[in-house]
């Protein structure tokens, strides 16, 4: 499509693209994730920010960019069903002060097979042979693949280095065979292990993952949920500005969890 088509185009005709590219509607997630559009705004979107997480930081970074929508990964109703008061209402009235609309995708972005986040953090680390792995809510939410043989140490170096945070490697020995999961999924060191994976990636885990992974011979390495989750979100940005000529980006507020 081309720059000439964006123009005039506005936040439900995005949205739309969106959910048909991020299949949506037939990815089942949290009651409270409420993918898809959440906030409407008026007229044509000219620059769309890009965020891991809709907070006022976010909000009001986009808003003094002059960003007309917001994408993110972790949108605004978390806490479920509240009165639109105190922190609430703050975001919402900055966001409709600065017209700025809101769309949020969670599972939807994790899971993309091109721009997903566990596909952007498999490319980081080299994975190929690439398979679905992770089952969650009766679905496969993660990758699992191969990488060239290298120790659990110089692995868990390159990882820092290439998202540029700290990364926690918990065991020791060679690694041949990774799962990835982004974000908070440590409880799916289960399933790597019970496939007899060499190492499973994921964002944070509870403390008791630090023993089923000794115990289990599965390297844990923990990227840091934010961290782990810039990959997609970004992709789906360039993607929109290759696809539309649309002005973008990503505004990185990172919580170094």
């Amino acid at each position: 499509m081309s720059e000439g088509i964006l123009s005039g185009m506005d936040i439900l005709q995005i949205s739309h693209y969106l959910d048909q590219l991020l299949d949506i509607d037939a990815i089942p997630d949290a009651k409270s994730a409420v993918n898809g559009l959440q906030v409407e705004n008026r007229g044509e979107i000219k620059k769309i920010g890009l965020a891991v997480d809709l907070c006022q930081a976010t909000i009001d970074r986009a808003a003094a960019s002059g960003c007309n929508m917001l994408f993110v990964h972790h949108g605004m109703f978390w806490d479920g069903l509240r009165p639109v008061r105190g922190l609430l209402y703050e975001k919402l009235s900055t966001m409709m002060t600065a017209n700025l609309g809101l769309y949020s995708a969670h599972l939807p972005l994790d899971m993309h097979p091109v721009l997903g986040n566990n596909r952007a953090l498999a490319d980081l680390a080299g994975v190929e042979r690439l398979e679905a792995f992770g089952e969650y809510n009766g679905i496969k939410i993660g990758l699992k693949g191969q990488i060239l043989k290298t120790s659990a140490a110089e692995f868990g170096e390159m990882f820092e280095e290439k998202l540029g945070s700290p990364v926690r490697v918990i065991g020791e020995g060679e690694i041949k065979t990774v799962g990835l999961v982004t974000g908070g999924a440590g409880s799916i060191l289960h399933q790597a292990v019970a496939e007899g994976l060499d190492c499973y990636v994921t964002g944070e885990a509870e403390n008791q993952f630090f023993h089923a992974a000794i115990e289990g011979e599965c390297v844990l390495i923990l990227g840091g949920h934010y961290a782990t989750e810039t990959g997609g979100v970004k992709a789906v940005g360039k993607h929109l500005q290759e696809q539309f000529g649309v002005e973008t980006e990503f505004i990185d507020y990172p919580t170094g969890l």
